[in-house]
């Protein structure tokens, strides 16, 4: 991957997603002007998806303790100009310089956290666990198998882990788009999980129904190299 034109750089790895069917009505606050909702297997779909950066590049320059770092954040899908995207309810991680970037460049919803990622690779498992919020008293942790697969085309798995575009909003509400460019991911199957998220708490009352709601998908992509191309940069030929 060329690094000349990218915003930014990094690896992401280890990207455990949770998906639950979602109400409209509660996404259209956060849709930007221009974008519509998509859905899967005819409904809207929030994800919350815990991952972690490493060999982070901002603009090919790596910030010393901004290099290696987790993020979660709470997501749902959309489409705009006929591209599939993803548009962010909020994102977490746990340092502060990365919150005030992320606002300023690309006007999305940050927040500074306690937060604490953990990854362990036996012969035949992978075990993931995100503690994060106050006390670090949220978890989320899942035991998958070592090997992977790609997912098929037409797969929910590759419609919730393969995307355009992430899509944030301009002050006046309008869509903006960024391209985020990576590999096909391979996923892994998840054995087991463990979820303790105080959904209303970090996100809004709105969303403390998800904290007893089964998920419709889960799924834990080994991730890749990947690029983030400045706002509304088009996408690089060849």
């Amino acid at each position: 991957m060329a690094a000349e034109r990218s915003f930014l750089t990094a690896e992401w790895h280890d990207v455990l997603g949770l998906t639950y069917p979602a109400d409209a009505a509660l996404l259209a606050e956060h849709l930007p002007r221009g974008a519509q909702i998509d859905e899967l297997d005819g409904s809207p779909r929030v994800s919350i998806v815990a991952f972690g950066f490493r060999r982070t590049r901002v603009r090919g320059i790596a910030i010393p303790g901004h290099i290696t770092f987790p993020e979660i954040n709470l997501r749902f899908y959309v489409r705009l100009h006929g591209e599939r995207a993803v548009v962010f309810i909020r994102e977490f991680v746990p340092r502060r310089a990365i919150s005030l970037v992320a606002g300023l460049v690309y006007n999305e919803p940050y927040r500074t956290i306690p937060m604490q990622h953990d990854v362990t690779k036996a012969r035949d498992a992978l075990h993931v666990r995100h503690r994060f919020g106050p006390r670090k008293g949220n978890l989320l942790e899942a035991l998958a198998a070592r090997t992977g697969r790609l997912p098929e085309p037409q797969s929910p798995e590759h419609w919730l882990t393969h995307h355009d575009l992430g899509v944030g909003r301009t002050r006046r509400g309008d869509a903006r788009s960024y391209r985020v460019e990576h590999e096909l991911w391979a996923l892994h199957e998840v054995l087991t999980l463990r979820v303790d998220v105080d959904f209303g708490a970090l996100y809004g009352p709105e969303w403390a129904h998800l904290a007893t709601t089964e998920p419709s998908h889960v799924t834990l992509a080994r991730g890749s190299a990947i690029r983030v191309l400045p706002p509304d940069a088009p996408a690089r030929g060849g």
